[in-house]
């Protein structure tokens, strides 16, 4: 039976002042069911109240998350001053993320979130801490106070029981997770030559191909010394066993994979291949009295 509960908090603040780096921070903890895990379906903000700041250059962050927020050591906006943003809304420590633009005595009108209004409509997020929560984050003026500031939010919350091994393992990730970089660099750089050169065939078959195994007269040779012009050389049984060992040793991170062998020919082999020679005539089968066998 789901356990359905309707949360609807705010937070509210008559005024606060930024510091030397004009950043401000504001957390709110809401305490949920323990033991249980919590699947977060519906999310909703909503601006209750213009603080009139006196710029157009703040940017306010809110991010729901099962710990607190830690801000970054990346700019929210590079070149103005605007820094230690949360982390990405795509972080696992992240169930929902908005950003806007402050506005000088009116509500904002570019208020975008993460995930989207139609996702946060019916999310399917789980998480298993005991608590959750709101954090604010203002980048504008250094050393200015603002006033008058009040934001509402909503959640549905499905809570489950579950046991206490899942829950505590479940927590033991979120509290990892939580521990956010203060500098994220991920995705590699490409070239345009390398993109082209990366196409085919290394993305069909997997795996980084040995140089030697990529020559203009053996293109359809995937793992088999096979010629594709002159007539085709014998391979011996041992030699593809000895091709299929060679793709189960142990590659550093940026050579092939295998020694010799790229370590995707070992799928699909005969049995033989694999475990060894198959038997020419398979043992006597001996019988009991009343017909079971005793042996093979």
């Amino acid at each position: 039976m789901m356990a359905i509960e309707i949360i609807k908090e705010t937070i509210e603040q008559s005024q606060f002042t930024t510091d030397s780096t004009g950043n401000a921070w504001l957390t709110k903890r809401i305490n949920l069911s323990p033991g249980k895990v919590h699947n977060l379906l519906q999310t909703d903000i909503f601006e209750d109240a213009t603080s009139g700041f006196d710029d157009v250059t703040g940017k306010l962050e809110f991010v729901v998350s099962p710990y607190p927020a830690i801000p970054t050591d990346m700019p929210l906006i590079a070149g103005i001053g605007l820094r230690n943003r949360y982390p990405s809304a795509g972080d696992d420590s992240v169930l929902f993320k908005a950003h806007c633009t402050t506005r000088n005595s009116n509500f904002v009108d570019d208020l975008e979130q993460f995930p989207s209004v139609q996702i946060a409509a019916n999310q399917k997020l789980s998480f298993y801490s005991d608590h959750l929560y709101i954090c604010v984050h203002l980048a504008a003026t250094a050393n200015t106070t603002y006033e008058n500031f009040a934001w509402s939010f909503m959640f549905t919350i499905d809570s489950k029981n579950v046991s206490s091994v899942t829950h505590s393992m479940g927590v033991l990730a979120e509290s990892h997770n939580a521990m956010c970089a203060l500098v994220m660099s991920n995705g590699h750089m490409q070239s345009l030559a390398v993109l082209r050169g990366n196409t085919f065939p290394m993305w069909r078959f997997g795996g980084i191909r040995p140089e030697h195994m990529i020559t203009p007269i053996a293109a359809n040779a995937y793992f088999l010394p096979i010629n594709t012009r002159d007539a085709e050389q014998m391979t011996s049984t041992p030699g593809i066993r000895q091709a299929v060992a060679d793709s189960r040793a142990m590659s550093a991170f940026d050579a092939p994979f295998g020694d010799r062998r790229p370590d995707w020919i070992r799928l699909h082999l005969n049995a033989g291949i694999i475990s060894g020679p198959v038997r020419d005539q398979w043992p006597p089968i001996k019988h009991a009295d009343n017909g079971n066998v005793r042996m093979l």
